[in-house]
């Protein structure tokens, strides 16, 4: 079975309307991605320099607009090599990722083929400079490490690099979302880590997440990675099997709950927290825990994000979504409007 498993047919639930590739409220990160479609780079400067302070933001608007970026990395290597901007040297960075990504796809590493690899290679190859020399203008940012994470996998660095860039990103930003969900893929058995090594280290992260924090929902991301390699060994109706097992069982329930209520009972403003709700939402839909999945559910206010529907169904991950909120939905439940960005625990 392919990376993220192809389903049969199920019978089409009734859709609501999804916000597509804008899992985030960020109105300046909007108004600068406005500017790259018309070929403007300044706002996109601003707003990552104006988030030299802020990890988790700044983070997710370099993610955002290095994908609008895709096609012209040589193109802002060379602006920052002339005006030498850390700004300039992230986007540079991040943006020969996702060339590099682009050219990979998001199958299994033997379905790539010897020639695309090395293609992948020479494109993400051009990140590390850029990055490097981002971390060296702003030695406290984290955003050139976390990003340097996600190159050494690119690249298939040695274990001992990825541990390199992985302590260097959390020295600086301790809770860093984006740094564990990566770490989380270095230590999968899909990049060459264990089962064990990678469910300890997440249950770990949740516990130890600042109270309101969203990175708890690093406890059923690394449950969907046990599930997307039991997809490689099972059948579709075993898998079925596997998957109200594994997620309903009380020990499952228990760890997931937990991981839930350490986050919602203090819920804080986060750029990830609509990310989160997708993971926790998912994996309670799957578990049968119908409060927790609406509850979670809720929370994404139809900003789609297709991890880790993907992981259930890569052919049709917002179907999957759809069948989960026809599941756990009121009927006669209806927001006022899908921007609806209230917390789930109004004050």
């Amino acid at each position: 079975m392919k990376l993220f498993g192809r389903r049969a047919p199920r019978p089409e639930p009734e859709r609501r309307t999804l916000i597509l590739d804008h899992c985030y409220d960020d109105l300046a990160l909007d108004a600068a991605l406005d500017g790259l479609r018309e070929g403007d780079l300044r706002a996109a400067r601003t707003v990552l320099a104006e988030s030299r302070e802020d990890a988790e933001t700044r983070g997710l608007r370099l993610d955002q607009l290095s994908k609008g970026l895709v096609g012209h990395a040589d193109e802002i290597a060379e602006l920052a090599r002339q005006q030498d901007e850390p700004e300039l040297w992230l986007m540079a960075g991040a943006t020969y990722l996702d060339e590099a990504m682009a050219i990979r796809g998001t199958g299994w590493a033997e379905g790539v083929g010897q020639e695309r690899f090395k293609m992948v290679h020479q494109i993400g190859a051009k990140a590390i400079g850029p990055l490097h020399r981002a971390a060296e203008l702003m030695p406290d940012d984290s955003t050139p490490w976390v990003n340097l994470m996600s190159a050494a996998l690119v690249l298939s660095a040695p274990r001992d690099q990825r541990d390199e860039v992985w302590r260097e990103a959390v020295r600086r930003s301790p809770a860093h979302f984006s740094a564990h969900m990566i770490r989380l893929q270095t230590l999968a058995p899909k990049w060459g880590g264990t089962e064990q090594e990678m469910l300890t280290f997440a249950l770990e992260t949740a516990r130890a997440a600042p109270p309101g924090d969203p990175l708890t929902a690093i406890q059923p991301a690394a449950c969907f990675e046990v599930y997307l390699m039991a997809s490689r060994q099972l059948d579709d109706d075993r898998l079925d099997e596997f998957e109200k097992l594994y997620f309903s069982s009380e020990r499952m329930q228990a760890t997931l709950m937990a991981a839930s209520d350490r986050w919602l009972a203090e819920e804080k403003p986060h750029p990830r927290g609509l990310q989160a709700h997708h993971y926790f939402a998912a994996a309670f839909a799957c578990g049968g825990n119908a409060e927790r999945a609406f509850l979670h559910l809720l929370g994404t206010r139809d900003r789609f994000y297709q991890r880790p529907w993907a992981y259930l169904d890569g052919s049709d991950p917002e179907g999957v979504y759809h069948r989960m909120v026809g599941r756990y939905w009121p009927s006669n439940l209806h927001l006022q409007s899908p921007m609806d960005l209230s917390p789930v625990f109004p004050d």
